[in-house]
């Protein structure tokens, strides 16, 4: 039985424009009616995470940056994985090689890595840090491009939240759409992709709803709450 569901934000819970798709919302207040809680897991900042689960209505913990804060507002319990050092060596790197630049308004806010304005292709950076020897990713979501150490995903944060929940990830359950959301979406032992995500991932999850977005997610919801009866 799924005990929990974390459920990304950006591309699916949101269109494009970040406008929120309403059907999914929808969903996520029907799973916590129905004692299934949701864990928001954002690559935004844990302010952004913290105000959309008083918006939405969600009870579980919160995973932000990219899975580098897990939070439970609950109990005040919280982790922080690593710190930006490697990150602002890397920008460091990028701009002797591409000139400045731009940081996103909420970079500076960001304890694990740095958000940049996509104004480079992440292949020539990726290849740029291999040659200086820096264990450093770069994570394209579209208009940006974060920069963090390997180690900080969603997959480890969702590993965290579930240890601290005490419920096996085989009882875990996942929705997203993003390149940041595949090891969040592999170590769920059940996982959904909404019409609209990525192909890579699409390829790792056991479910791809018809519907896009918030439409999708709600799909993904009803099939969770569905194997709980």
């Amino acid at each position: 039985m799924i005990r929990f569901v974390a459920v990304d934000i950006d591309g699916t819970l949101t269109f494009v424009n970040r406008r929120l798709d309403i059907a999914g919302v929808g969903a996520l207040q029907k799973a916590e009616d129905l004692g299934l809680p949701v864990v928001l897991a954002t690559g935004n900042v844990l302010a952004f995470a913290e105000t959309a689960a008083i918006m939405l209505g969600t009870s579980g913990p919160l995973i932000a940056e990219d899975g580098g804060i897990v939070y439970d507002p609950a109990s005040g319990w919280e982790r922080v994985f690593g710190d930006r050092v490697d990150a602002e060596h890397g920008l460091a790197v990028l701009e002797r090689k591409f000139g400045p630049l731009q940081q996103t308004r909420s970079s500076k806010s960001r304890l694990t890595g740095i958000s940049l304005k996509r104004t480079i292709e992440t292949g020539a950076a990726e290849e740029l840090f291999r040659r200086e020897g820096l264990n450093l990713v770069i994570v394209d979501l579209g208009l940006t491009v974060h920069l963090q150490s390997p180690n900080v995903n969603k997959g480890n944060a969702l590993r965290k939240v579930a240890s601290f929940l005490r419920v096996p990830l085989a009882e875990v359950a996942a929705i997203g759409n993003g390149l940041n959301d595949v090891e969040m979406l592999e170590v769920a032992g059940l996982s959904f992709a909404v019409a609209n995500s990525d192909e890579a991932v699409k390829r790792v999850c056991t479910h791809v709803t018809s519907e896009p977005y918030g439409k999708g997610v709600a799909e993904a919801i009803e099939k969770i709450l569905s194997l709980r009866d």
